[in-house]
């Protein structure tokens, strides 16, 4: 059985899992048959095997070697046409296997992920796993779907990313195989950061002809020919008896070790130095890998101030001159081209050792080496743990969420969200590259919807809610209108979605711009559809929900907005602001909804709502003693739920930030609810 790869997704291949599902669920060689298909070079077949194993009818449990073996084989060989079985069956795998054999899978999966995930994560997987916890599979799934650059999306871009550069790593890091990818210790940083902005490699070297001047120079700096000749003979003797002692000892100790430094220059975007990672020659075994600095090229007993104690010849390291410390210097002067981290290093020793001269004191090598290594692990804080090398290459649309709790008709907890977000830029770059020279924005019409204009662009609104286990339970999509104003500052299209709120789910609002046009260029080769020009993601967990008892008043999240003469902000009849800025001038309007409220003895309800804006200062602080506004309402209804929008005049409100604080009180229960807001006037 095979299966086209560019129709790998079509109904076929389900009729086709159909037919022999019943045998292969029976199938407990369904791994080792695909690995033998792959040795005779069957690659398809054996994806194609594996996949009916993991869609065979009525099939929970799987084999978990098969999913990480499956996205192990398509990301090596760039299969793009099985990405998206590849991130589905190695979910399941995290989370549906069942053996020993799926169990030993994943605990080397776990080791996998360390570098990406980092000590504190990585112990606790590895604890989940001892204790056999249920929660370690959906735990590790629910990392990789915060990862997700487009949840929307089968495809999971980042996992594939991951997979990629592993692949890549067991291709070109191969001095020895100590990682639990089979690589040396570069893949450990490649895996987490991508490609480095720049490389630098060699070996560490001694010139002969020039080690001895060089010595001369670090011991006595200022001194030349014509004043070493008028100073006192005997002291001239000690200073070269020291000077071959030292070179003696610097040869004993230098090892010629390779190096390869890495340097990241853009990793974070307020990242103010380089982020620098070095390899090289283990001094003790000549092993490959990870250093903290030049110092771990040093052997230990360079350091030693007890070497070469004899009473008959000179005893430099008094004076803090030891191999350690010229190697040092040697080593930083050999690489101050590579970065302007070792060039300031090789300053500040020098400086130093001019500064201390022949009294040197002792541990200055010790104490520059650990120095050095708290500098270096300083600049990895500023970075994450991993870093994805393909998000930025598209245009980020930015994106903001706001949500509003309420009751239903039915008094059951619900939540309104809206999903603001400015494409205009997106739309903009990928529209200029795709229409030739000459085009510019004067000639797309003002005040349009660009997705009407152009057909082949779709802006798409995603909301995606999952469960304790990582499991999606909803995804509701819209797709807004793009308007396009050539004048004045971008602006948000909004959507708005109700879902049901009975615990605080994990959420993922998301936004993609795609051009379906087959003809446009897209911005580079990446796991993303070729389809995508722009895109975000916030990934988010909802508050609690309201209170549903019909014994406990309740009040919904209060929304604030001011009039709109266009028909407002659905489904409100007014603007509503959900950037909380009221412009200057403006009515306040405050929608408002309250439940439970105990009926009288006449039939009706009746509560009391009072309002105070209060002003906030510069650094957030609310100032309870300048109340700028201050109101107490009384509403008699017939009903239990009351819905209202309240116009609140602020005409008087001086630009500036300012926090509404409403209370409700239930005149026949004596219950009370508070709520609050905050709010900018602003010109």
């Amino acid at each position: 059985m095979r299966v086209n790869i560019r129709f790998f997704q079509i109904l076929a291949i389900v009729t086709l899992s159909a037919v022999f599902s019943t045998a292969i669920a029976q199938d407990p060689l369904g791994y080792e048959q695909g690995l033998e298909e792959l040795q005779s070079g069957n690659v398809a077949q054996a994806l194609d095997l594996w996949y009916d194993q993991y869609h065979a009818e009525g099939q929970e449990s799987v084999d978990s070697r098969i999913g990480f073996e499956f996205i192990r084989i398509v990301t090596d060989r760039r299969m793009s046409s099985y990405y998206q079985p590849a991130t589905e069956m190695y979910y399941r795998a995290l989370v549906h296997g069942e053996g020993n054999e799926s169990r030993v899978a994943l605990r080397q999966e776990i080791d996998r992920l360390e570098p990406i995930v980092g000590d504190g994560i990585y112990r606790q997987w590895v604890e989940w796993w001892n204790q056999r916890n249920d929660a370690l599979g959906p735990d590790i799934r629910g990392y990789w779907v915060q990862k997700d650059p487009t949840p929307a999306q089968e495809v999971n871009e980042r996992l594939i990313e991951h997979w990629e550069r592993i692949a890549y790593a067991r291709q070109h890091f191969r001095k020895n195989r100590s990682t639990a990818y089979g690589t040396d210790d570069r893949a450990l940083i490649y895996i987490s950061y991508g490609e480095p902005d720049r490389k630098s490699n060699g070996i560490l070297t001694l010139q002969s002809e020039n080690i001895k001047p060089w010595l001369q120079r670090q011991i006595n700096p200022g001194l030349d020919s014509a004043s070493e000749s008028r100073r006192n003979a005997e002291t001239a003797g000690g200073q070269r008896e020291q000077v071959e002692i030292l070179q003696e000892a610097i040869y004993e100790f230098h090892r010629y070790p390779e190096y390869e430094i890495w340097i990241y220059d853009q990793l974070t975007p307020m990242q103010s130095n380089s982020i620098i990672y070095m390899f090289g020659t283990d001094v003790q075994n000549d092993a490959f890998g990870l250093r903290t600095s030049i110092n771990d090229f040093i052997p230990e007993r360079a350091y030693s101030i007890e070497r070469n104690r004899d009473e008959d010849s000179v005893e430099f390291t008094r004076a803090g001159l030891t191999p350690a410390l010229m190697l040092q210097l040697l080593y930083y002067e050999q690489l101050l081209k590579v970065d302007s981290f070792f060039e300031n290093r090789l300053n500040a020793l020098r400086d130093r050792v001019l500064e201390q001269g022949l009294q040197a004191f002792r541990n200055m090598d010790k104490d520059f080496e650990a120095e050095t290594n708290e500098l270096v692990n300083q600049r990895k804080l500023q970075v994450p743990q991993e870093q994805s090398s393909y998000e930025d290459i598209i245009p980020r649309i930015p994106i903001q969420v706001y949500q509003y709790r309420y009751l239903d008709s039915e008094q059951n907890p619900m939540i309104l969200t809206f999903i603001e977000s400015s494409a205009q830029e997106a739309f903009l770059i990928d529209f200029l590259r795709n229409n030739g020279r000459g085009n510019d924005r004067d000639d797309i019409p003002n005040g349009v919807n660009l997705l009407d204009e152009f057909s082949n662009y779709e802006l798409k609104h995603t909301l995606q809610s999952y469960d304790r286990r990582w499991a999606q339970t909803n995804l509701l999509e819209a797709n807004p209108p793009l308007i396009f104003y050539r004048s004045s500052p971008e602006t948000a299209t909004g959507t708005y979605f109700r879902l049901p709120h009975q615990h605080r789910s994990q959420m993922a609002a998301s936004v993609q711009l795609n051009n379906y046009d087959p003809e446009s260029r897209t911005l580079e080769e990446s796991p993303f559809p070729e389809s995508v020009r722009g895109w975000n993601k916030l990934q988010y967990r909802q508050p609690r929900p309201l209170i549903s008892h019909p014994d406990s008043l309740e009040v919904a999240d209060l929304v604030l907005g001011y009039p709109d003469s266009l028909g407002g902000t659905e489904p409100f009849e007014f603007h509503v602001a959900n950037d909380q800025i009221i412009p200057f001038g403006e009515t306040l309007l405050l929608h408002f909804e309250v439940y439970h409220l105990k009926r009288m003895s006449n039939g009706f309800t009746q509560f009391e709502l009072a309002y105070r804006i209060l002003p906030v200062d510069d650094a957030g602080n609310v100032l309870q003693d300048q109340t700028e506004f201050i109101l107490t309402l009384n509403f008699t209804n017939e009903e239990i739920h009351v819905v209202e929008d309240l116009e609140i005049e602020t005409a008087d409100l001086t630009p500036g930030l300012y926090q509404l604080v409403v209370q409700i009180a239930d005149i026949e229960s004596d219950q009370s609810k508070e709520r609050s807001i905050r709010f900018e006037v602003m010109e």
